[in-house]
């Protein structure tokens, strides 16, 4: 991932479980998070639209968060 504006739409997308969710969250247009939920699950090579791509990518973020905090 890029930077924080990966980490950022990732964590808006984990938080509301919805690409509509995020876009509001981020104020963004959906079809804009979309493109990077798009970018991001390639480059993690998960699926974030299964139940445990979605998972895996929350429990990511987390870590990311001990780890840094």
């Amino acid at each position: 991932m890029a930077g924080s504006e990966d980490l950022d739409t990732l964590d808006a997308y984990c938080a509301t479980g919805s690409l509509r969710g995020a876009a509001d969250l981020l104020h963004l247009h959906h079809s804009s998070v979309s493109r990077r939920l798009e970018q991001i699950a390639k480059v993690l090579g998960i699926d974030l639209t299964a139940p445990e791509g979605l998972a895996r990518a929350r429990l990511a973020l987390t870590a990311w968060r001990l780890l840094d905090g």
